[in-house]
């Protein structure tokens, strides 16, 4: 007799409605997204406190975790700017110093043209020295340019590393805080128990 009331109270339950549990994980702020280093619900940054509390009601991610990749991808983003600037800096100066030496190696050449002559007509030897003026700044620029760029190329693996770090911190908070629905009863297929997510 109990089997029976078991099974018309469990019947009763199934046909006459649909009994469901949902479990949220957090504070509703809506759909995370990072401009930069900071993270953002909508259009408002959120603080430090909103950030820890979400990392660790969310995706289960260590606040520490989070500051050591802000600061990586910050330091990426500087290492682009400072290496950018210094590589630009020294492409100037590597062209200037390069027309120089044109400037300087022509100027000798048209000395040379009419100084020959001249000295064959005195009978004088013809000495012109070719003085190397911006050999220094042809170098400096050529040494600016390529410290410019190796750092450039450090600056971008730190930079992407970091990025794809911090895209997986903003996509960790997205996706846990998904809602969980745990119902009994009528279903779309049939009649059951089913966890929607």
């Amino acid at each position: 007799m109990r089997k029976i009331v078991f099974i018309l109270v469990f019947i009763a339950g199934m046909t006459a409605g649909v009994h469901t549990a949902s479990a949220q994980y957090c504070m509703d702020y809506g759909t995370i997204s990072r401009k930069g280093a900071d993270l953002y619900s909508g259009e408002t940054k959120l603080s430090a406190e909103e950030v820890c509390s979400l990392l660790a009601e969310t995706a289960e991610i260590p606040y520490s975790y989070y500051e050591s990749t802000r600061k990586g991808f910050n330091a990426g983003k500087g290492m682009l700017i400072g290496f950018g600037a210094l590589t630009g800096a020294g492409l100037v100066t590597l062209g200037v110093g390069a027309a120089g030496m044109f400037l300087e190696g022509m100027a000798t050449g048209i000395g040379m043209i009419f100084t020959i002559p001249l000295a064959a007509m005195t009978g004088e030897k013809a000495e012109i020295d070719f003085n190397y003026r911006f050999y220094q700044v042809t170098m400096a620029g050529l040494i600016a340019t390529g410290t410019g760029i190796l750092g450039l190329a450090a600056g971008t693996a730190v930079f992407c590393v970091y990025k794809k770090r911090m895209n997986g911190i903003v996509k960790s908070c997205n996706y846990a805080r998904l809602p969980v629905m745990l119902s009994c009863g009528a279903q779309k297929n049939g009649i059951g128990l089913a966890v929607n997510f």
